[in-house]
């Protein structure tokens, strides 16, 4: 140990010291050849020098600029994508002919074919629908109705009860009736008027 760290021990200078591992071992080596208790000078120079702590340095806070320039160039990425795609497309059905034929608009001016309503046909499906209609008619009050095509064990086209100024329409041909109160009922294809049995009870009728 040179003659000024040991000054500087007994002087209690031990900034002059090159350093503190320096220092303790110093000391342990100084209170050992006086043959002291080492460890007791070692534990109060840890107390009156205790060694400092190091400054924890505060973690980087993340670059938000960083962060977000991923997010910016995905869409600028996807549009140029985009764009070389429809590029892509337009030249190759330019020159590959692949493109899918184009109707050109009407030129102006050009007015659509007016629909042609054959009327003398409208009125001969009116005129026939009329005449082969059947109506049943409730003229003097209540009657029971069934009708069925073409006999009384045919499909059934209606059943019901026609109450006074009630009408029950039958498009089908050969229709065959039940009538509850023939009396109160006006049976009539057309212009054709179909006569029903006289009596008060129900009766049958083909029209």
């Amino acid at each position: 140990m040179r003659s000024r760290y040991l000054e500087a021990l007994e002087g209690d200078r031990f900034g002059e010291l090159p350093g503190r591992a320096y220092a303790r071992a110093f000391l342990r080596s100084y209170a050992s050849a006086l043959g002291l208790d080492a460890n007791l000078f070692v534990a109060e120079f840890d107390e009156q020098l205790p060694e400092p702590e190091e400054p924890v340095e505060p973690a980087p806070r993340p670059n938000r600029r960083l962060g977000r320039a991923p997010l910016k160039a995905a869409p600028v990425a996807a549009v140029i994508a985009l764009v070389a795609l429809l590029a892509w497309s337009a030249w190759s059905n330019d020159h590959l002919g692949g493109g899918t034929a184009v109707t050109p608009p009407p030129p102006k001016g050009a007015v659509a074919a007016p629909v042609v309503h054959h009327v003398g046909q409208v009125k001969a499906a009116r005129k026939t629908l009329r005449t082969t209609t059947l109506v049943v008619r409730a003229v003097g009050g209540p009657c029971w109705v069934q009708a069925r095509r073409g006999g009384p064990n045919g499909e059934v086209l209606a059943v019901r009860t026609l109450t006074a100024g009630e009408s029950l329409r039958l498009a089908a041909r050969h229709v065959w009736l039940r009538l509850g109160a023939p009396w109160n009922v006006r049976v009539q294809r057309g212009t054709h008027v179909v006569a029903t049995p006289a009596g008060t009870r129900p009766v049958n009728v083909v029209a």
